[in-house]
């Protein structure tokens, strides 16, 4: 198995507050070798990658993790595009993989989402990128066992398909939701009532129209049309999103929470908004609770959610700063971005700036970053992917090729995400560290997934997959 050297790994650590507004106040401290996160992370995927607006693309079954990823191009043991789910054994690294479609697409966004059915056996449901109608999905044969799943199923979502957050509520007899982007171009969810054997048409989360556009000043003229969207559930009877308007390279966006319970669409403080029917009038991003209010100098882009123990969501997303004066033109903004955290304290929500996330990843999608990821078990803790100090904004420079990276920190807080510390998990990189996430287990380790090499856009990449393993 390759292992990152040594020049992958620092333990160093930052501690930020944003006290008022311009004062920032810093400390520097050196940290020994035997720290928390003083462990080898280890490559667990050759030639893999993923998008962030699919969930759940890692689970936690019995102290092992599976994960999902697809080939970006031709290397390792795989061909571009092929969508592959990994079995992880974090205490041995051993790992066995499976494909569950050849080629299906060379595009991130046509990773799969997972989900553990109520006898342990593994869901997968996955489409490609808006190319045909098709929502896709595979189900293994034992719980825990990859090597033998159900052929694949088609099932027709009226449009064309992009994205897979597939949940399961135990609270509603084991009806499992797949919320994706289909008709209309916009969210929408279907259901299965038989552990994803067959499916139905539900209806439409919300709605985003061209006519939503028209006279409206923060609408840079460019794309639109779409809200993006990420998901969680409380394992039970809830599945929380938060949304954007639309696309940040079309609107000035703010960010918006609801959730669904008992057939309803809710704000956060529980009101309820609708009753979704596939013939009803959808709901629009505004009328769901907002977080974040968007400007031409603050626009927001979803990243991550998850659930607490108490039931009450806690987010990660981030704000563009600096593309005010140009936000009409593609590819010339995205030079300054920050990650933020919000928690739901159980009658408001609590939002902080958290630290520096750095420049776009490429031109053309100047709002793509690094990301956060949330750990589901743990609101005071996170994990980012910058190419800027967290505190300072200065350039990441690696001593060991010269070059700026992308390289992971691991963030904690004591005061609900008003100041952080942070950890450098990654440091002096020669390829950069990606998209971080942190599945669900039911061990005391954090395991700590991430993609590791080039990405030039969601269709050409040359990434690994990455795993590190700590204690909680």
């Amino acid at each position: 198995m390759t292992k990152l050297s040594l020049n992958d790994f620092m333990c160093n650590q930052w501690t930020s507050r944003l006290k008022t507004p311009g004062f920032l106040s810093v400390l520097f401290t050196l940290l020994s070798v035997g720290c928390l996160h003083a462990a080898e992370p280890i490559v667990v995927k050759e030639n893999g990658g993923w998008c962030w607006f699919q969930g759940k693309r890692a689970v936690g079954l019995d102290g092992k993790v599976f994960f999902t990823s697809i080939s970006g191009d031709d290397h390792g043991d795989w061909n571009a595009g092929d969508l592959v789910v990994t079995k992880l054994d974090p205490t041995s690294g051993k790992t066995s993989h499976f494909c569950l479609h050849a080629k299906l697409q060379r595009d991130d966004h046509a990773v799969a989402g997972l989900c553990l059915l109520a006898d342990g056996r593994l869901l997968a449901v996955y489409g490609k990128h808006g190319n045909d109608h098709f929502q896709r999905s595979r189900i293994t044969l034992r719980p825990g066992d990859l090597s033998e799943w159900t052929q694949e199923q088609r099932f027709d979502a009226g449009a064309g398909y992009t994205y897979s957050n597939v949940y399961r509520l135990p609270g509603e007899d084991d009806r499992i939701f797949n919320f994706h982007r289909g008709r209309g171009f916009n969210p929408n969810c279907n259901f299965s009532d038989d552990g994803g054997s067959t499916w139905k048409y539900g209806w439409r989360l919300m709605q985003r129209t061209s006519a939503d556009l028209s006279d409206d000043p923060r609408y840079t003229g460019m794309d639109g049309r779409r809200p993006y969207v990420c998901y969680a559930s409380n394992g039970r009877d809830e599945i929380h999103f938060i949304a954007t308007d639309d696309h940040p390279r079309a609107y000035d966006n703010s960010l918006y929470h609801g959730y669904y319970k008992a057939g309803n669409l809710l704000a956060s403080d529980g009101t309820i908004l609708a009753t979704p029917t596939a013939a009803g009038q959808p709901l629009k991003p505004r009328d769901f609770t907002e977080v974040f209010t968007g400007t031409a100098d603050r626009v927001a882009w979803a990243s991550d959610i998850e659930v607490d123990a108490l039931g009450n969501p806690f987010i990660a997303f981030s704000v563009q700063v600096d593309g005010a004066a140009v936000r009409n033109r593609r590819g010339a903004g995205g030079l300054d971005h920050r990650y933020y955290h919000g928690r739901w304290d159980g009658s408001r929500w609590r939002v902080h700036e958290m630290a520096h996330a750095g420049t776009k990843l490429y031109s053309g999608e100047d709002d793509y970053t690094g990301l956060v990821a949330l750990d589901p078990q743990a609101p005071d803790y996170v994990v980012i992917s910058t190419n800027a100090d967290p505190v300072s904004g200065m350039p990441l420079v690696s001593r060991t090729d010269g070059q700026r990276h992308w390289e992971l920190f691991a963030g904690t807080t004591s005061d609900g995400g008003e100041t952080w510390k942070w950890t450098a998990l990654t440091k002096d990189s020669t390829q950069d560290q990606l998209r971080p996430i942190i599945p669900k287990t039911a061990t005391d380790s954090r395991v700590i997934l991430w993609t590791r090499g080039t990405l030039k856009s969601y269709t050409d990449y040359h990434l690994d997959i990455v795993a590190l393993t700590v204690p909680r």
